[in-house]
């Protein structure tokens, strides 16, 4: 039976003692009063040398005996269609072992990048060189590339019939997924409603809309995608894929050749960057594995796919765009009474241009809300998960929406969002953060710059995010101790660049009283035992609690060797040190504890038990807990040029219990700077009348280099929930979405008037400030 026990739970001010039952076997929650010696802890990564030095082995580096290098040739149009294709002198082509088709005659695609047909050679510049021997005649039809043109009656039709939509490992579970029927380009999806908004709007007698516009972005990986795929026999593979979900690759590529998933390997020793774009065996708009396996098969020898940066940008997914219309209703005394989101953007070929829950789930003292979402097919690369789906482009426009109905009733925008947000951590790091981010005089600088009309102006502006614990319990970690003391934890995860490995030996180390450094872990291999996807922030939230209940169960059984060994009735007064296990002035050392070993070791498995408490509060919907986040941003803006930066960010943010405080902060750093790029540079740019990305590549698509990066603050408000095992959420997404948001309020706070459309460049600026003169002269808006 669950065992009950009582835990002290809580954050910062508000800690209380709660009764929770508990699964069968699973050990009592770590909370506020266990004295923890190695979680927590700034922790450096353990496999830091190997990156530093060079050792450590991507999947671009992959080298086998007999390796075939692959390219893609792809549509140059974004409509066609296919009225003649010929490979055969492609496969003519010195070097070259294969060569294939992946579209037929009379197939029609849709957009500039689309896979065609593909080879493989002995040196990757052969390959490239033996595309352009392929023989491929299109018949060129109509199209469209931008959101506003193709949701005009009369527009080109990218989809003739329904679109499956694609979920990934990086969606949130329960997030809105597009429901209606397509009309036009247009496809409805599903709506987020409490009580009647429309009616409350036509009722507030104070009112406030606007049109918010975010750009389409893309994922721009460090590391590109690719796999290296080789047969063994016609039966079975071995995987070497650039992904966040080794499990999902295994079943994907399973399925495509009709395998076993036992029968296929899949191996990530090392992934650069992905941020929701890697899962799977096929990337957005590019079959990889499938190609790759295609192509291995045909010549018989390992074969491997990576793309060059254009294709990285051009077919390998993005953050779609948005058009969001935020209509709001308040008192005059400043309640808000009405919420009405009528959000619309495009995913190119795909789906999931939803805007999150911010607008629903945040305020939720706000009696009468609506949501409405709705995908606008274009002809371009299919949309991916991205760094919190959805919930990026829709905090931009509810929180700049909150700040400027702020500035129209006169009041403090944070003071406006404590009056209609419940949640009490986030109240919490709201107030923290007008305290450290020294608010009050920071505000009354910037009015006094615009009262003084200064060509230099500061700015601040805060902004706040939702995001749920969503961790899993498929993961099953293997922990092995051996008679020699040896400690090897194992798991199929990837590391996806968070530091998953090191915070497993963490928590290993925290219950068996070991060193860190003498922690093995083994990770990235899909015969190591099922692991989760990197996606949804749920990795440390899924993976530590299963570590902590192996480690648990292994020390159950190295706790009875000991009891006989020093002759005690029971192991509950046994003392655990780094020394090894004690009672009185009875010692064993752990050498010599574990050389009572029977057999050559203790194998213990455990798993992740499902949730066993929610503090503060559940995630609007979800029986998981909602972590809150609140970030500050200063800009300042030159109002001759237009140039504007972002020179500092305060970032308050809940994961949790902290598992590992340097790579806790490293996330948050990480998610700041995306948000930085996303804010004030990053945009990809489409030729309306050619129809292809102009600037795929990273000199004209500007990601943040050193001097971009605003001086970064970070308070970490830990919550202790007794949610799991080892307390632990996820941050990965929470932090970058109110990034954007919050410099776009610093924008206007500087300004006095808000830019509506990301990036913010400074083109936008100046004519913000024209608009806004021309206002206050009399003229048109």
């Amino acid at each position: 039976m669950p065992g009950k026990t009582k835990l002290s739970v809580g954050y910062g001010p508000n800690i209380k003692t709660i009764n929770v039952e508990l699964p069968p076997s699973e050990p009592r929650p770590w909370d506020t009063v266990d004295d923890m010696t190695v979680v927590g802890t700034p922790q450096p990564r353990i496999d830091g040398p190997l990156k530093v030095s060079g050792e450590a082995r991507y999947t671009h580096d992959i080298a086998l005996e007999g390796l075939l290098h692959a390219a893609v040739l792809r549509s140059p149009w974004p409509c066609a269609k296919v009225s003649r294709i010929d490979v055969g002198p492609a496969a003519k082509q010195a070097g070259v072992g294969a060569a294939i088709a992946l579209v037929g005659v009379g197939d029609k695609l849709i957009f500039a990048g689309q896979d065609v047909a593909a080879v493989a050679a002995t040196r990757p510049e052969l390959a490239r060189a033996a595309l352009a021997s392929i023989i491929v005649e299109y018949e060129p039809q109509p199209f469209v590339v931008q959101t506003r043109d193709a949701m005009r009656d009369g527009s080109p039709q990218v989809h003739e019939a329904a679109v499956e939509e694609r979920r990934t490992g990086a969606d949130e579970p329960g997030a809105e997924r597009a429901q209606g029927k397509l009309s036009g380009n247009v496809r409805p999806g599903r709506s987020q409603k409490r009580g009647d908004a429309k009616r409350a709007l036509n009722k507030a007698p104070v009112r406030f809309e606007a049109t918010y516009t975010t750009q389409c972005h893309t994922h721009s990986c460090l590391e590109t995608h690719g796999v290296v795929v080789r047969w063994n026999g016609k039966k079975a593979a071995t995987v070497w894929a650039s992904t966040q979900s080794i499990f999902g690759v295994r079943d994907e590529f399973a399925a495509l050749f009709g395998l076993e998933p036992s029968k296929v390997q899949v191996i990530t020793n090392f992934m650069g960057g992905g941020f929701g774009s890697k899962f799977g065996a096929n990337a957005s708009g590019t079959a990889l594995a499938k190609i790759a396996g295609d192509l291995a098969r045909a010549a018989d020898k390992p074969v491997k796919l990576m793309l060059d940066r254009a294709e990285e940008h051009v077919c390998t997914g993005n953050r779609p765009d948005s058009i969001q219309l935020v209509k709001l209703g308040a008192t005059n005394k400043g309640k808000l009474t009405a919420i009405h989101v009528q959000a619309h953007g495009t995913a190119g070929i795909g789906t999931g241009a939803g805007v999150g829950r911010n607008a629903a789930s945040v305020y939720t003292k706000v009696p009468d809300v609506l949501v409405e979402s709705a995908d606008v097919f274009t002809h371009a690369g299919p949309a991916v998960a991205f760094r919190a789906p959805g919930h990026t482009q829709g905090a931009f426009a509810m929180e700049s929406a909150i700040d400027e109905l702020a500035r129209q009733l006169g009041m403090d925008p944070i003071d406006l969002r404590l009056a209609h947000d419940a949640h009490p951590v986030r109240r919490w790091q709201l107030e923290l953060g007008r305290e450290r981010f020294n608010w009050d005089a920071r505000r009354k600088a910037a009015a006094d710059m615009r009262a003084r009309n200064t060509r230099v102006r500061k700015g601040v502006g805060c902004a706040v995010s939702i995001w749920g614990d969503f961790g899993g319990t498929e993961a099953r970690v293997t922990i092995e101790i051996g008679r020699d003391g040896r400690v090897v934890v194992k798991n199929g995860v990837q590391d996806i660049g968070g530091g998953i490995g090191t915070v497993m030996a963490q928590v290993a180390a925290e219950v068996l009283h070991r060193p860190v450094e003498e922690i093995e872990i083994q990770i990235g291999d899909s015969k190591l035992g099922p692991g989760v996807g990197s996606g949804g922030s749920k990795t440390t939230s899924s993976i530590t609690p299963a570590v902590r209940n192996a480690a648990e169960l292994a020390k159950a059984e190295l706790a009875e060797l000991a009891q006989t060994a020093l002759e005690v009735n029971s192991t509950k007064n046994l003392r655990w040190t780094a020394e090894g296990v004690s009672v009185g002035r009875q010692t064993l050392s752990w050498a010599d504890l574990c050389k009572r070993i029977e057999g050559e070791a203790i194998v213990a498995v455990g798993f992740r038990a499902r949730n066993s408490a929610a503090h503060p509060r559940s995630f609007p919907g979800f029986e998981t807990p909602e972590i809150a986040g609140a970030q500050f941003a200063e800009v300042e803006i030159d109002t001759w040029t237009g140039e504007v930066r972002c020179t500092q960010v305060l970032a308050l943010h809940d994961c949790g219990r902290v598992m590992n405080e340097l790579t806790l902060r490293s996330q948050i750093n990480g998610g700041i700077i995306l948000g930085t790029g996303y804010a004030l540079m990053e945009e990809r740019v489409m030729d309306p009348s050619l129809g292809v990305m102009l600037n795929a590549n990273l000199e004209q698509y500007k990601a943040c280099g050193v001097k971009d990066v605003p001086e970064i603050s970070i308070v970490l408000t830990e919550v202790i929930s007794g949610n799991n095992s080892t307390g632990a959420y996820g941050i990965g997404e929470p932090a970058t979405i109110p990034t954007a948001a919050a410099i776009a309020n610093a924008v206007g706070d500087a300004l006095g008037v808000h830019v509506r459309s990301l990036p913010i460049t400074p083109a936008k600026i100046l004519d913000a400030l024209e608009q806004q003169q021309r206002a206050s002269q009399g003229g048109t808006k």
